[in-house]
């Protein structure tokens, strides 16, 4: 045997051994309401879940009912308290692993069920704990009490991941400390210690670094909205995404040079990877990266480039700017190859067909056209009135023809329609315009066109560990590379992390990079940002 043989022996088995390490690692266990008493889940009939990056996830388990796990799920806990399940990563070698990790699932059903063959299981829905995004509201003014909010908007300008962790820690103020609610037992000093003390809280943010938050700026505005629902939208089109981690006592503290955390504590943050590296790393980025957006809204309708393998930059800061600066390089992306130990399990290449030829939307005049006409109409019927001597005969004009001129707008692609057939669909109502003549009409039509027009949607599914391991060499919402039949290179993020557990298999991870929902119109979506700063003026300064 040669010495590059010997070599590439020694290194598969390595890689080998460490693969296997890493698929046998997995440690699931059960919670209380108070995430103190925890169960390692040994005995399992199967377990799946999923934690997308934009959304909630959820999944569902299987105990037998006579088992420890079934017993603790559906007898231990009471029926009025809160049952969690914990997945992660275990290595003595790099303890921050677990927590980096961990996701953290509540449970919302817990069944009791008789099968046919007359065993009993135990059946619990999950959903992540990124539902607690859900459940917390934004005020207008945080600091005063509901029944009193004299601003119609909680306004601020900033980057985003500053402006939205500052509202939600505000939320939960306004939740655990006694600014407008009364501690549990208002005759222990405990209580109040807890309360005003956010390292005792249930849940907290992530400390703020607003110097150097390098995310795209925003213009948060919240009323009295739920917080996930409110925010998602922005950080999708800011390329952020929503966290809940889980920290468990015996972890290594995640912020030890801000607070030390000295109970079970979920942590809301905002993640951001840049695929574009700073110049300045400082928030000045932030302002950077969004009006270079914006340019390029105005230019392209590119949404995920699409890359010739031969054009790859060598420097994997991917921007020509930082190359002549000589900034530090980025962290590569990583690539999937397509191929015999590839681990692209599914790849998807969808032709979405054309849905509309004929575009229509409105339902109003302007406001400027209905009161020409009731200007002219009424002039004329005064006139005629002073005539003949019929005095208030303008009166008689009371909108009649309100929103009959310029209410309603049409234009056809007859390019698209010559080029799906004869047969092809025809009408589209384009309901985001109100209004049959203005920017906003024009706007509607486009995004109308856009949204139905014929495209190629891309989506992959790849197997963990083959080559690259989850938690460690990526993790959610990291941009891949992965190669299409074409042989083409695509660019898109991890939008879903799966697993799945049985008797039979050890814990294995799926990642789902890219879908469709993030393709929208650039020219809508710049449109959109400025729609958005004159809704929040208007009913800041005008709603009353």
């Amino acid at each position: 045997m040669s010495d590059l043989d010997r070599i590439y022996h020694e290194l598969s088995e390595r890689d080998d051994a460490a693969r296997r390490a890493h698929f046998s690692s997995t440690l699931i266990q059960l919670w209380d309401g108070n995430m103190e008493y925890p169960l390692q889940v040994r005995s399992v009939i199967d377990h799946e879940g999923e934690d997308p990056t934009w959304s909630v996830g959820g999944g569902v388990t299987h105990f037998a009912y006579d088992s420890p796990e079934g017993h603790y799920c559906y007898d231990l806990i009471r029926p009025d308290e809160d049952l969690h399940l914990t997945v992660e990563l275990v290595d003595p070698d790099d303890p921050s692993i677990g927590w980096e990790s961990r996701v953290a699932f509540k449970a919302v059903n817990v069944d009791l069920v008789d099968q046919e063959d007359g065993t009993q299981i135990v059946e619990v829905q999950w959903t992540t704990a990124l539902a607690h995004w859900e459940h917390l509201i934004l005020m207008a003014v945080p600091m005063l009490p509901p029944q009193l909010q004299p601003i119609h908007y909680w306004v601020a300008l900033g980057n985003i991941r500053t402006q939205f962790l500052l509202a939600l820690h505000m939320a939960l103020a306004v939740t655990y400390s006694p600014l407008w609610r009364f501690v549990d037992n208002p005759f222990s000093i405990a209580s109040y210690r807890d309360a005003v003390d956010p390292r005792r809280w249930p849940l907290m943010v992530s400390p703020l670094t607003a110097l150097r938050d390098a995310t795209k700026p925003v213009l948060a505005a919240f009323r009295f909205d739920m917080a996930l629902p409110a925010m998602i939208d922005q950080l999708r089109d800011a390329d952020c995404w929503p966290v809940a981690r889980q920290w468990l006592p015996g972890d290594p503290q995640p912020f030890p040079s801000h607070v030390t955390l000295v109970r079970p504590t979920l942590i809301l943050d905002i993640e951001h990877e840049e695929l574009v590296p700073g110049i300045t790393g400082t928030f000045v980025d932030g302002y950077i990266h969004l009006l270079v957006g914006l340019a390029d809204d105005l230019i392209t309708e590119v949404v995920h480039p699409i890359l010739d393998p031969s054009l790859l930059p060598k420097n994997p800061s991917q921007h020509p700017l930082g190359d002549k600066l000589g900034l530090a390089p980025a962290k590569p992306w990583p690539l999937y190859r397509r191929g015999e130990y590839s681990g692209i399990v599914e790849g998807r290449i969808s032709l979405r067909k054309s849905l509309g030829t004929v575009f229509w939307t409105g339902g109003r005049s302007p406001e400027w056209v209905n009161q020409a006409i009731t200007l002219a109409i009424s002039t004329a019927l005064d006139y005629v009135g002073f005539t003949m001597g019929i005095p208030g005969l303008g009166n008689l004009y009371q909108g009649q023809l309100d929103n009959t001129v310029l209410a309603f707008a049409k234009t056809e692609d007859r390019r698209r329609a010559r080029g799906a057939g004869r047969f092809a669909f025809r009408h589209v109502w384009c309901s985001e315009a109100s209004v049959g003549f203005g920017m906003a009409t024009a706007i509607a039509l486009r995004k109308g066109w856009f949204d139905s027009k014929p495209r190629m949607v891309r989506t992959v599914e790849v197997i963990d560990g083959f080559p690259y391991r989850i938690y460690r060499d990526v993790k959610k919402g990291s941009a891949c590379c992965f190669e299409m039949p074409d042989g083409s290179i695509y660019v898109d993020r991890i939008t879903n992390i799966k697993h799945r557990l049985d008797r039979e298999t050890e814990m294995r991870y799926a990642l789902v990079v890219g879908d469709d929902t993030g393709d929208e119109d650039p020219i809508a979506e710049l449109w959109g940002r400025w729609n958005q700063m004159r809704d929040v003026a208007r009913k800041l300064f005008l709603e009353h």
